[in-house]
């Protein structure tokens, strides 16, 4: 069949509801109890474009923003976000000088960060305590000495749950680690924070007085490839679209792609869709996935190259038709969550990995409850 021009904007375009991050902010903290709510806006909001997504989150009623990097603090300043913003990880001293011109707060991973933060005056800090993750903070023992060094300059003390998605005792052990820290340290006016998505979601007594969900934000499920957002009151927030650029008829015998993985036992339709490993769809799909074409599920055939994919379909499939590789289409569905399963990861890697230097965002805001 002849190639009709794409129906899409780009070759393969991620399309965010902001409404949907609104939605969720909203639903999160009525989930949260009294406790504020820190949007982590990291990883440029995990896919999904940090600043429209950091002023979707603020509308929604998130009262501050976390993020890694000072630059990505530095970014949200820049594009005029006035809200208090978080740094999560440990800065060198020209990367706290950063932190300091843009209003950043930065966290204090150990004694030693501390001693760094301290020598820049007026820079507020985070205390990160390590009650079981074993990959930042300081140690309990150690939350003192690090708590007098930072002075006036300690503004909040937190920790991070390392399986709050899926073990129960592990999240108590470390909640009543967390807890003894604040027990044997005084801290009025210090805001305390633990819970990430899954903590919010389903263990309410690590509210404390701040909450900071990630993935939840997005509209994703925490337990990364398993659950379905609804199940929480949550909205997926990204859809990935792409468009058929060719339909073909493989005779019987005929293969698909590189090493010819796939061959056809009858004749069959494959059509080319435009996305491959370098737009972020993994090859790790290869033979596994689906996509929405014409309100079906079709499946992936062969190998995920590139630039490029193959999928099987039938003789009603036009060059032109759009493609969901991620999101809905007349009411069926392809969910983040499900191509991290199949793809051996989660969806945070789904959403994270899409490259935007090949793939265009557009934005939407689909009002909902």
């Amino acid at each position: 069949m002849e190639t009709a021009p794409p129906t899409t904007e780009g070759r393969t375009r991620a399309e965010i509801d902001l409404g949907a991050v609104r939605h969720n902010v909203r639903a999160l903290k009525r989930r949260a109890d009294d406790a504020r709510l820190m949007a982590v806006v990291k990883a440029d909001a995990y896919g999904h474009g940090s600043v429209p997504v950091a002023r979707a989150a603020i509308e929604g009623g998130a009262d501050s923003l976390a993020v890694v990097t000072a630059e990505e603090g530095a970014e949200l300043r820049d594009a005029g976000i006035t809200a208090p913003i978080l740094v999560f990880t440990d800065l060198l001293p020209q990367k706290l000088l950063l932190a300091h011109r843009n209003r950043l707060a930065v966290t204090a991973h150990s004694v030693q960060s501390a001693r760094r933060i301290s020598s820049v005056p007026g820079l507020g800090a985070h205390l990160k305590v390590n009650t079981g993750m074993n990959r930042w903070g300081v140690g309990p023992s150690e939350v003192g000495e690090a708590r007098g060094i930072l002075g006036a300059q300690l503004a909040g003390i937190y920790t991070h749950f390392a399986s709050a998605d899926s073990d129960r005792e592990a999240t108590r052990l470390q909640g009543e680690r967390f807890d003894a820290v604040l027990a044997d340290q005084p801290l009025g006016g210090v805001l305390v924070h633990a819970a990430n998505s899954a903590a919010l979601l389903w263990h309410p007594g690590s509210h404390h007085d701040c909450v900071r969900p990630g993935i939840a934000v997005y509209g994703l499920h925490p337990g990364g490839d398993v659950g379905d957002p609804a199940d929480e009151g949550l909205r997926p927030a990204m859809s990935l679209r792409s468009y058929v650029a060719d339909v073909r008829r493989l005779l019987p015998g005929e293969g698909v792609s590189y090493g010819l993985t796939f061959r056809a036992e009858e004749a069959t339709y494959a059509a080319t869709v435009p996305v491959g490993y370098a737009e972020g769809y993994r090859r790790s799909l290869s033979g596994r996935a689906y996509a929405l074409i014409r309100g079906r599920r079709r499946p992936l055939l062969g190998r995920v190259t590139m630039d490029a994919c193959v999928f099987e379909v039938d003789g009603e499939v036009a060059a032109g038709d759009e493609v969901v590789l991620v999101g809905e289409q007349d009411g069926e569905k392809v969910a983040a969550e499900e191509l991290g399963r199949l793809g051996g990861t989660i969806n945070y890697e789904i959403t994270t990995g899409i490259n935007p230097r090949r793939v265009e965002r557009s934005y939407t805001d689909v009002r909902g409850p």
